[in-house]
């Protein structure tokens, strides 16, 4: 029978691909989901997708910047209907509807 022997630190954290930063706090995904909601606002407009989803894109990034200002939480009915208007017809697999869907998960929706 063979012999492990570990030589790092078994109290702390184990290093797993985030080089031992944690984060527990709401800041890191508020802040992807700022950056997530720009990148589709961009990716629709580089698209040019029409003026609603647009527009939609826009409103979501709004309320979510207005809402880490606030520190609150952002108005669930304008997000899922924001995220409906871009996401109707996207097909499945483009980058789109992949943002969001990550968008969606992070705020819990």
């Amino acid at each position: 029978m063979g012999t492990y022997h570990f030589h790092g630190n078994v109290n702390g954290p184990g290093n797993y691909g985030d080089h031992g930063v944690i984060n527990t706090g709401p800041e890191g995904d508020a802040a992807r989901v700022l950056r997530l909601a720009a990148e589709l606002a961009r990716w629709l407009t580089d698209r040019h997708a029409g003026p609603e989803r647009i527009d939609a894109a826009h409103a979501l990034r709004g309320e979510l910047e207005e809402a880490g200002r606030e520190q609150r939480a952002p108005e669930p009915g304008l997000v899922r209907r924001s995220l409906e208007t871009i996401t109707l017809g996207m097909g499945a697999g483009s980058v789109g509807l992949a943002l969001a869907q990550q968008i969606s998960d992070l705020i819990g929706g």
